[in-house]
């Protein structure tokens, strides 16, 4: 105990407790209050029953010698607030530059435990400015995950911790397993394992309840994430085929869970690895047997980019690629492909696509893109748009063996269609004249067909007024907020680290784009009420009755404006690709349309038509005449 603080126990100025806390506290001491967070110990003046504490933003602060040994902690200097302390930027640069070892200091420092509330105060704005910190943090987590002694808490409830270092391998790895609580959380601990099974030479007998946990980790997850229960099978399997002695026991078996989730296997090859995937695609015919080609086929349509691009390589590889060339053609033919699968063709044209890409690609990606416009699904189709866009011989590659009435209908398409911004339609149409220059008469209006697309969409006024309410409620709602948004977010700090301001002027793109997009497509349309049509012939605004020629059932189809599409009442748009093949035919005539089954096709006979307005009665588009 210090001599002078001796002398005021030895009068019963302070307790002998207390005497020995105010002697651990002595000038230059660092010390920590719950409060007031860290500080150091500036000067003593016992006489005065006070001691001057330097706080961080509260220097020379006084107090009571009794009340500073109740609530000051004294720090050893290698202690992480100390240091800040001591020197700040030195601290900070190690922070920065060693996240991992500044996190095994500053947990040490804590008794090896902090809650993320905890641990966000005591960094967040201090050690590492508030517009870094998340990125920091990502990869300080990132960087703690490669060290077992670290428990990085999957949970914002969960708290951080610092593992006692004599801990063996095994044991850590064991004890991270048996904690997890889910069949993610033990897949990441059971991928660990793996890379490390020498630790657990002479100790098979827990790789044995690794191997039954699993197994019911597995079966828990299989209704919520069928993708994690898949993962974990393919990760059992693996630990006991590498592993003598072990043994899967009752657990689910690859091939079955394949076969009951064949309705979700898109949303799981989504989920995958592309070294992951090819190893469902070895399963398909144990798990599907003679059906594998065609649930293959399925999942074209369905997949992403990336698992149709593994999915198309393992069918040649398996001798199928003429079949799914014939899958493929008659896909187009029926312009039944979606965007991916289109994109894929495209991107695959000089390799695995060959045998099926020509002049008949152009107007499928057209159709589709359109589709996905009218149907508010752009983002589905935004990798084939920017395909289109960004592949400077797509276009040549398409026409290059088209004759001449396939290159005006492109042009034609190009030039009508609302899909594309006015100058990336532009560019687009450069292409192809630089190419066929005799279809320059297209743009320039000179060309009579040109001139009759140029018109304008037919739309109805109650969509047209519905189109101009969504650019109103854009202009003066959505793209003000995100002004305000990036201003806010703007505030944060460093642009190059601020995650909330690239968000924003991200969606900045979104909204200019959407913006363009309904003024163009405003400007040209052509409202019309849909009276006085022509009933000889299928026409905008005209009810027709089909009978299926094979069966004779009859089905009803109303043919409105480009924006009025409402399938349930059997309401379809004239672009779309039943409307336009319908247009023009008279009753009598057969005409091959699709069905509700997508890549479907049928042939039906026009029966009756009649006018979807009758004279003198109002009627409201998706309400039939007398309903």
């Amino acid at each position: 105990m210090n001599e002078e603080v001796s002398k005021l126990v030895s009068i019963g100025k302070i307790t002998t407790g207390n005497g020995e806390k105010i002697s651990r506290l002595e000038p230059g001491t660092y010390c920590l209050h719950k409060s007031w967070g860290a500080g150091k110990v500036a000067s003593w003046d016992l006489l005065g029953d006070r001691m001057m504490i330097d706080f961080e933003g509260k220097p020379g602060h006084a107090m009571k010698l009794e009340f500073a040994a109740n609530s000051l902690e004294p720090l050893e200097e290698g202690h992480v607030m100390a240091k800040w302390l001591s020197d700040g930027d030195a601290l900070r640069a190690f922070a920065t530059e060693q996240p991992a070892e500044f996190c095994r200091l500053a947990l040490s420092s804590f008794g090896g435990s902090m809650t993320l509330d905890d641990w966000d105060d005591m960094i967040k704005g201090r050690i590492i400015p508030e517009g870094k910190y998340r990125s920091w943090w990502d990869n300080a987590k990132k960087e703690m995950r490669k060290d077992r002694q670290f428990v990085v808490p999957s949970k914002r409830n969960a708290p951080l911790e610092l593992r006692a270092a004599d801990a063996s391998p095994t044991d850590l790895l064991m004890e991270e397993f048996n904690a997890a609580r889910d069949g993610k959380s033990k897949l990441k601990v059971l991928e660990m394992i793996l890379k490390d099974l020498r630790a657990f030479e002479g100790r098979e007998e827990l790789l044995q309840k690794v191997v039954e946990d699993t197994n019911l980790a597995a079966k828990q997850s299989q209704r919520q994430t069928p993708l994690t229960t898949i993962e974990l099978i393919i990760a059992r399997d693996t630990l006991v085929k590498a592993v003598e002695g072990l043994e899967a026991g009752e657990g689910l078996q690859l091939a079955d869970v394949l076969q009951a989730e064949r309705g979700r296997m898109d949303d799981i090859l989504r989920g995958m690895g592309t070294t992951r995937q090819r190893d469902i695609y070895q399963l398909f015919p144990h798990a599907f047997g003679e059906d594998w080609v065609p649930a293959a086929m399925e999942l074209l349509q369905t997949s992403g980019a990336r698992a149709i691009a593994e999915l198309a390589k393992h069918l040649v590889e398996q001798n199928h690629g003429e079949k799914l060339n014939e899958y493929l053609l008659l896909g187009l033919q029926q312009r039944s492909l979606n965007s991916d699968l289109l994109a894929w063709i495209c991107k695959e044209r000089k390799r695995g696509s060959g045998a099926v890409f020509g002049p008949d690609i152009g107007s499928a990606v057209i159709n589709s893109l359109e589709r996905d416009h009218y149907e508010d699904k752009i983002s589905k189709s935004g990798r084939l748009h920017d395909i289109l866009l960004n592949d400077a011989d797509l276009i040549a590659d398409i026409l290059e063996n088209a004759d001449r009435n396939q290159v005006r209908n492109f042009a034609r398409r190009l030039l009508a269609s609302p899909v594309f911004e006015q100058l990336n339609r532009g560019s687009l149409l450069a292409r192809v004249i630089k190419l066929h220059p005799e279809v320059e008469t297209i743009v320039t209006g000179d060309d009579d067909a040109a001139e009759e697309k140029r018109e304008g969409l037919v739309v109805s006024w109650e969509s047209l007024e519905g189109r101009k309410a969504m650019l109103e409620n854009l202009v003066k709602k959505e793209i003000p907020e995100n002004t305000k948004e990036i201003s806010i977010a703007r505030s944060y700090g460093d642009l190059r680290e601020n995650f909330e301001f690239k968000a924003a002027k991200e969606m900045q793109t979104v909204l200019m784009r959407r913006q363009a997009e309904l003024e163009a497509e405003i400007g040209a349309a052509r409202a019309t009420d849909f009276r006085g049509v022509d009933t000889t012939v299928v026409g905008i605004g005209t009810i027709v009755v089909l009978e299926n020629i094979e069966s004779g059932k009859r089905e009803t189809f109303t043919v409105l404006g480009a924006w009025d599409t409402n399938l349930d009442k059997g309401i379809i748009s004239y672009l779309s690709e039943t409307g336009a093949a319908l247009l023009g035919k008279a009753v009598g005539v057969e005409v091959e349309i699709g069905s509700e089954q997508e890549g479907k096709r049928h042939n039906v006979r026009v029966v009756e038509i009649r006018p979807y307005v009758t004279e003198p009665a109002e009627a409201k588009v998706g309400v039939e005449p007398g309903a």
